[in-house]
């Protein structure tokens, strides 16, 4: 799969799950609960990706702060697709 087919292809995932985002407003933590349930989702989708290359899996701390690099930008999800595809392609530091 090529680099922009994948991106776009996190990109739906990640739009999925931001669906959800009203039915999930509670607090866990310091943290919403759709900001956890993202991340989850976005680590699964990188994992299918890393588990069709042969490569291991990553955990959720890498995907935490891969996101945490998203954070803060007008376009936050293509921001936070991108990074996912990095990761998953092992292109992100």
């Amino acid at each position: 799969m090529k680099l922009i087919e994948l991106r776009d292809q996190m990109l739906r995932v990640l739009s999925e799950a931001q669906e959800l985002r009203p039915q999930k407003s509670e607090w866990i933590g310091e943290e919403l609960e759709w900001v956890i349930y993202e991340r989850e989702v976005m680590l699964k989708a990188i994992n299918a990706v890393r588990l069709q290359r042969g490569r291991p899996s990553v955990t959720i701390e890498e995907v935490k702060r891969m996101e945490g690099c998203a954070k803060g930008h007008v376009d936050y999800s293509r921001k936070f697709a991108l990074y996912s595809t990095e990761l998953a392609l092992e292109l992100h530091a």
